[in-house]
């Protein structure tokens, strides 16, 4: 997968924050750490959005007109502290929730707060709100971001859902290799009026991936890929768990003409250490580049978390047993 060498819009909100800012920033998630423990406690939670409130002035500004922006591609925000205490890069997300880096899960909640409400799955990462993105040894090719050598295709996240997120947020505590997470968007007037027409038709079949244990993989009812207004549609689509329905010919050419529509909107965006970054999971769809782990403790490190805009309007109808949203 290769991007375009045509130089494409990059739709990104960058806020750098000073260091008084910054300061302020970690001193607020320092703070909430002492009170609550852990970004996992419910109490926390619940207060959220108050306590978001108190992030320095030029973070809330810069959320608010971002949030605005209905065809932003992401919001960056650099230039927030990381200490020299955090511990070397965990082996797996299971031993990721260290001492040091729990105000950094935190501060991305904290962040997240000015975009919505975190969710989390029960079948992914053992239900947690803030998630781990690093190298494992031995998924060096999986399709999931635990991987390296191979390149993280581009998808929305959880695209198979109707109550996936509108906000994904990284928050990197690492990236010695400067690793590019990749961005990518629709070219509308790139697309066919015939493709464009099918893409908006449930014809399509999209699976959850291999990050949600357990799930089903047979697939749910048919979908389209693009809903909303012609002129500026939401996106849902996952390069390796989306896919034509079977026999749908004029579903597989308009599914070929997309792939190859985003093959070539792809840029990368580097997120160093202290970048905080929310892609709109609308808008784009996102993945990583590949690389060489070390698995010495100095490994590409990312917090992650997912938000919806609307708890409420998110909400399963009934219970299910692939998803839980946790609140």
């Amino acid at each position: 997968m290769k991007s375009s060498t045509i130089t494409p819009p990059r739709l990104l909100h960058v806020c750098r924050l000073d260091d008084a800012s910054a300061g302020a920033a970690g001193s607020l998630a320092l703070a909430c750490l002492a009170e609550y423990g852990s970004a996992e406690n419910p109490a926390f939670m619940a207060d959220l959005h108050v306590l978001a409130a108190d992030l320095p002035r030029p973070v809330r500004e810069a959320a608010a007109r971002a949030r605005l922006d209905e065809r932003k591609h992401a919001v960056v925000f650099r230039g927030n502290h990381i200490a020299g205490d955090l511990e070397p890069t965990p082996a797996h997300w299971k031993t990721a929730d260290t001492p040091s880096s729990r105000r950094y899960a935190i501060l991305l909640a904290l962040y997240a707060g000015l975009f919505g409400d975190p969710i989390g799955w029960a079948a992914q990462q053992a239900g947690h709100l803030i998630t781990d993105v690093l190298p494992v040894a031995g998924m060096e090719e999986s399709t999931v971001s635990s991987s390296s050598g191979r390149e993280l295709a581009w998808h929305t996240e959880d695209a198979f859902s109707p109550h996936r997120a509108h906000h994904v947020g990284l928050l990197a505590l690492r990236n010695p290799d400067q690793v590019d997470t990749t961005i990518g968007y629709v070219d509308l007037p790139r697309l066919s009026a015939a493709a464009l027409e099918t893409l908006f038709q449930p014809r399509f079949e999209i699976l959850p991936d291999d990050s949600h244990e357990g799930a089903d993989q047979a697939g749910g009812e048919p979908t389209p890929l693009l809903t909303g207004h012609p002129e500026a549609p939401v996106l849902r689509v996952d390069r390796d768990f989306a896919r034509p329905v079977a026999g749908d010919r004029g579903a597989a050419a308009a599914w070929a003409e997309l792939t190859a529509n985003i093959d070539n909107s792809l840029y990368g965006l580097a997120i160093g250490p202290g970048d905080i970054c929310f892609l709109d999971n609308r808008n784009v769809v996102h993945g990583r580049r590949s690389f060489l782990p070390r698995y010495d403790g100095t490994d590409r490190w990312l917090k992650r978390v997912n938000v919806i805009t609307d708890l409420r309007s998110s909400r399963p109808a009934r219970p299910s047993g692939l998803s839980r949203i946790i609140h």
